[in-house]
């Protein structure tokens, strides 16, 4: 199969963090300490009073299956995108919970991967939608979801933030999570856990051309406009580096092994798709 080129681009990851996608790979896709790599909704664009399941996927591999706190709060969208703190004040009192989580070992002591859902059910339309106009119900009004992990009897924590879009029961279809249908190493799809190449080596996150849905999206006039989702990917790795933090999907992205290889453990690579929309999937691989 003929290599796909190269794609740098500049996103905003709002789950765990943002940045642009220049070479060198900067510390924030090297995992190895607590990390809220991202948190998957069961459904990303819902109606008003909807339950939405979310998937936190962490990765912990220093702490090595320590337990962790968490601590859940949401509430509706203050203005984030206009410039107001991500913050609830106050958050909604139905949305607030916590616990206790430990990540799994792995298949080779990476401790990165999904956790326990939880669920939070989206504000009535009475309440998400008041004073808001048609063109605003249309396309959504966020909901805000805080995510905080934090290590017991220690300074240590880490927190993200994601939305979902509460929209009109009348626009249809909602917005679904993208896919991801493998992870290639050089053109051919990879298993879950496999020895680590020994050379530099090209991966590419593969995602079907189905997962980039047409939307439509209203303008002050009622009139619609329709726009295709670009797909992104994110990369995360343990070990040795990646050319790129970002590609397009479907994207090569080049990686060069660690020397030496790590003793006593596996190491781990995550890719995460966005689809610019709030949805999101992910992949994860181990090298032994």
């Amino acid at each position: 199969m003929k290599s796909r080129k190269l794609a740098l681009l500049t996103v905003f990851v709002s789950v765990s963090g943002g940045g642009c996608g220049t070479p060198n790979f900067p510390q924030y896709n090297v995992l190895g300490d607590l990390r809220i790599i991202t948190i998957v909704p069961d459904q990303p664009e819902v109606n008003p009073g909807t339950t939405v399941n979310f998937t936190p996927v962490l990765s912990d591999m220093n702490g090595a299956g320590r337990t962790l706190n968490y601590a859940i709060q949401g509430c509706i969208d203050p203005g984030v995108g206009i410039g107001a703190s991500p913050v609830c004040n106050p958050p909604d009192a139905s949305s607030i919970q916590s616990g206790t989580v430990t990540i799994p070992v792995g298949t080779s002591q990476t401790y990165t991967g999904s956790v326990p859902s939880f669920a939070l059910t989206m504000p009535s339309s009475s309440t998400i939608f008041a004073n808001q106009s048609t063109q605003n119900q249309f396309n959504g009004i966020a909901y805000l979801i805080f995510y905080t992990l934090s290590v017991p009897n220690t300074s240590t924590s880490v927190n993200s933030f994601l939305r979902v879009v509460v929209s009109a029961t009348t626009k249809t279809p909602k917005n679904q999570n993208p896919t991801m249908s493998s992870i290639n190493m050089n053109d051919v799809a990879t298993s879950s856990v496999f020895s680590m190449p020994t050379a530099a080596t090209n991966f590419s996150a593969i995602s079907p051309a189905s997962a980039s849905e047409s939307y439509q999206t209203m303008n002050a006039s009622g009139s619609l406009n329709a726009s295709v989702e670009q797909l992104t990917d994110t990369w995360f790795i343990s070990d040795g580096s990646f050319v790129y933090q970002w590609t397009n999907s479907n994207a090569e992205n080049a990686w060069t092994p660690p020397s030496p290889k790590p003793t006593g453990r596996g190491m781990v690579m995550v890719v995460v798709v966005r689809d610019g929309r709030n949805g999101v999937a992910f992949q994860k691989i181990e090298m032994n």
